[in-house]
């Protein structure tokens, strides 16, 4: 069954500056666990921008004592919802990721630990997918129509199991976070069978900048015996 959902990532282009042309974006995330509210991690984000366009990401997760503990690495270059990006976990050895061969195609890739030999495969990405940060520019390349009510079906690529899962996406509500206009969303497996192991995420983000403020759901993080931390995660800029 499906282990780890990247958001997060799914996460990883919150708080983008419209206006900027190049340099550095910085924020982070700040994760909780979903039952105790204890502090779990914090993701670290540095967005590079060159030419108006948003190049690359590095993340770096750090545990509650500060210490750095996994990175991630974006490209976007290729193409903006079906980035190349490699996460690698250095307490197991963890490592997944994927890169964008010809057309749609995509390498999707995965190490369980670090003894593990890397197991890949090469899917077809389709239309309408996303892959790790490329679902916050899916969801800004639709908010039109995530903002009209209209649910929208994509294909998620996981590197965990070398494959893609159809999702909707619709909206929930709209209303008030943190003092500001937001919109509320769920993001849910159309399979009837998966949907009992994958639980839905839900996510918040600022009308008015297109920012994400919150995540609730499965993280990319894996807890101390090798399961997806279920979290809530609240960004801001530092």
């Amino acid at each position: 069954m499906i282990q780890r959902i990247p958001m997060l990532l799914i996460l990883l282009l919150a708080f983008r500056l419209d206006s900027a042309d190049t340099g550095k974006v910085k924020f982070n995330g700040t994760a909780y666990d979903l039952e105790t509210g204890n502090l779990l991690y914090k993701d670290f984000h540095e967005e590079i921008w060159e030419n108006g366009k948003h190049a690359r990401s590095i993340i770096t997760y750090k545990d509650p004592e500060g210490k750095i503990f996994a990175k991630k690495r974006i490209d976007f270059s290729k193409n903006r919802t079906l980035p190349d990006f490699q996460l690698e976990d250095s307490r197991d050895g963890y490592l997944e990721g994927g890169t964008l061969q010809n057309g749609n195609s995509v390498k999707l890739f995965v190490r369980k630990r670090s003894e593990d030999s890397i197991q890949e495969k090469i899917i077809d990405g389709g239309v309408l997918s996303s892959l790790d940060g490329g679902f916050d520019y899916f969801v800004i390349d639709h908010w039109e129509e995530l903002i009209s009510g209209k649910k929208i079906k994509l294909n998620f690529l996981v590197p965990s199991e070398r494959d893609k899962f159809q999702f909707s996406l619709e909206k929930i509500k709209e209303g008030e976070y943190s003092g500001k206009p937001a919109l509320f969303l769920k993001l849910k497996i159309d399979s009837a069978i998966l949907s009992v192991f994958v639980k839905p995420i839900d996510l918040v983000y600022d009308i008015q900048s297109k920012r994400i403020m919150e995540f609730k759901g499965t993280s990319n993080i894996n807890d101390e015996n090798g399961k997806s931390h279920k979290v809530k995660i609240v960004y801001g800029f530092r």
